[in-house]
């Protein structure tokens, strides 16, 4: 259990990087897509013609938005779901669907993961562009799926790690419930 606790702490730390980042790079592309948009319409207004790149380069970054978020929804706790079950469930029992969710989470995001390599990998082998103004290779888009899964996969491991500690002891409440 030392050797799972010492893991744990590690993967604690990198999530927590990972997910500054994740976050950071969420809120720069947010912020560039608000900006870019906005700047389309001025220039269009003002001058009465528009760079095609503005509009179009905003939602081939959302998939970069989203899907590296997923993984931080999951450690916060903030993604859409229903806790019936878990307010009416008794401590143990409600670790344990605790620990199932977090394996369901982690498979999913092996599975997908791997899928997303795969298509990334059809989509630069063939080498197709966009057709905007600024080109660009579609695999880049595709690109954000395997990522997004790794990152899911990396903070659903956590959640079983620190499951498994709480359920033997090895964490305290506390700090189960303050990841």
């Amino acid at each position: 259990m030392k050797l799972l606790l010492n893991a744990y702490r590690v993967l604690y730390g990198t999530n927590s990087l990972i997910q500054r980042i994740a976050i950071g790079v969420g809120m720069a592309i947010i912020a560039f897509a608000v900006i870019a948009l906005f700047a389309a319409a001025v220039e269009r207004h003002v001058t009465g013609r528009g760079y095609a790149w503005m509009n179009d380069l905003p939602p081939f970054l959302l998939p970069w938005c989203v899907f590296p978020v997923m993984g931080v929804l999951l450690r916060s706790g903030r993604h859409i779901s229903v806790d019936v079950a878990p307010t009416m469930l008794a401590e143990r029992s409600a670790q344990i669907l605790r620990l199932v969710v977090g394996l369901i989470a982690l498979v999913s995001g092996i599975y997908f993961c791997n899928a997303g390599v795969e298509a990334t990998g059809f989509f630069r082998m063939l080498g197709e562009v966009t057709e905007t103004e600024i080109q660009f290779p579609f695999w880049f888009l595709y690109a954000a799926f395997p990522t997004g899964f790794g990152i899911l996969a990396l903070f659903a491991l956590e959640m079983v790690m620190r499951e498994i500690l709480g359920m033997t002891g090895h964490l305290t409440p506390e700090e189960v419930k303050a990841a």
